[in-house]
């Protein structure tokens, strides 16, 4: 594969239960495996303002999707099939510069509300970038209200901080930054701190993802006919 050095990152969740000092733990742990090993792209040089999806020939497992942009961090001509260079600037930034660049996990009980976490919120836990892939700080990170057992969607952002500005997806495009997600088309159950350990997988349908110059919010793009009904409303009332 790509030769990246990972260790292990946990995501704990924490179920409050009411009783003050009780509480059940949910587990995670996205450490890339030799099955499951993704990769976060630059944005594409055709349609910057776009987010691509999918898994390279160079992803574990392999897939078909062809990024025109490079692995963030990498300084390659081109690592391999379907992996474009990585730029050393791309309108005003150097994604040859791993350390300028984050990514965050989010979980929760349902694609939509895991869409609604990463556009709204911070994420449960943060790592850097290598490579293009994950680069392995272990960093726990809490989950309240998701108990060990529940199924789960899990989805991933990455995002330019500029000199650590800015923490989550949320900031870098309130910012507008560079910025990228994908959410897991299936779901996993969340495991025990004591348990058997639960590791994100092929099965889950999380895959690679490239970042984009501009993200439009979903939500925004529903604003305008709600506010030109409105305003039609208020001038026949008048």
């Amino acid at each position: 594969m790509k030769g990246r050095m990972k260790k292990t990152l946990i995501l704990v969740g924490l179920l409050s239960c009411g009783v003050i000092g009780a509480f059940a733990q949910g587990v995670l742990i996205w450490i890339a495996r030799p099955n499951w090993d993704i990769s976060f792209y630059s944005p594409s040089t055709a349609t910057p303002s776009v987010i691509q999806t999918g898994n390279s020939p160079q992803d574990a497992p392999p897939g078909t999707t062809t990024y025109t942009g490079g692995w963030i961090g990498d300084t390659s001509t081109s690592p391999g099939p379907g992996v474009g260079p990585t730029p050393a600037s791309f309108e005003g930034v150097n994604y040859q510069n791993a350390a300028n660049f984050e990514v965050g996990l989010y979980v929760d009980t349902t694609a939509a509300a895991v869409l609604t976490d990463i556009q709204t919120l911070s994420p449960l836990a943060i790592d850097g970038i290598e490579d293009g892939g994950l680069y392995g700080i272990s960093r726990p990170g809490t989950a309240p209200g998701i108990p060990p057992g529940t199924f789960v969607n899990v989805g991933l952002a990455a995002w330019y901080t500029d000199g650590g500005l800015y923490g989550s997806y949320a900031a870098a495009v309130d910012a507008q930054q560079a910025a990228g997600y994908n959410i897991s088309a299936n779901q996993l159950a969340l495991g025990s701190l004591f348990g058997t350990p639960v590791f994100i997988g092929p099965g889950l349908g999380l895959t690679s993802f490239s970042l984009a110059t501009t993200v439009p919010e979903p939500g925004t793009i529903g604003l305008g006919p709600i506010g030109a009904a409105a305003f039609l409303l208020r001038l026949r009332r008048r």
